[in-house]
């Protein structure tokens, strides 16, 4: 997660690197359901690998999300960005209700929540829940309704 915030990068995987060279990173991706009814039209929609997900359009990724694989508490996390001389600072448009978010010098937006139990943790406080960085969204993207999925 670290290397994803000061970089944008998540390893080799990168903005706007083709989703076929992701692949052969990663290997194959599990395709979201609205990919596998429409096709590569569907580019709204992300491909899975465990924590990591691509968002793809014209063959190209738009977009990289990371979720965190144990929990992180958000005060341990910005002090290890404040150590490792990661620039970031408060980002108001992903601000709301119980979530906070910051915005690193790379462009990694990395949100917050306040949690009483999720994944690992036992004691109830604001953590990392997921970070991702985007070129702009396409303007030709397919979607369906989510309420069509299965029906």
């Amino acid at each position: 997660m670290l290397e994803f915030a000061a970089t944008g990068r998540v390893g080799k995987v990168r903005l706007g690197m083709s989703l076929s060279e992701a692949e052969e990173i990663l290997g194959p991706g599990r395709p979201h359901p609205a990919i596998r009814m429409l096709g590569p039209e569907a580019s709204s929609y992300p491909y899975f690998w465990d924590h990591l997900s691509l968002f793809a359009a014209g063959g190209r990724v738009w977009q990289v999300s990371l979720n965190p694989a144990t929990a992180v508490e958000r005060a341990a996390f910005l002090e290890l960005l404040r150590q490792s001389n990661v620039p970031f600072e408060p980002c108001p448009g992903q601000t709301f209700d119980t979530q906070t978010a910051i915005r690193t010098k790379a462009g990694t937006g990395v949100r917050f929540n306040q949690l009483k139990a999720f994944m690992d943790v036992t004691t109830p406080g604001c953590y990392l829940v997921g970070a991702s960085i985007y070129d702009e969204v396409p303007r030709t993207t397919t979607r369906i309704d989510s309420g069509s999925i299965g029906d």
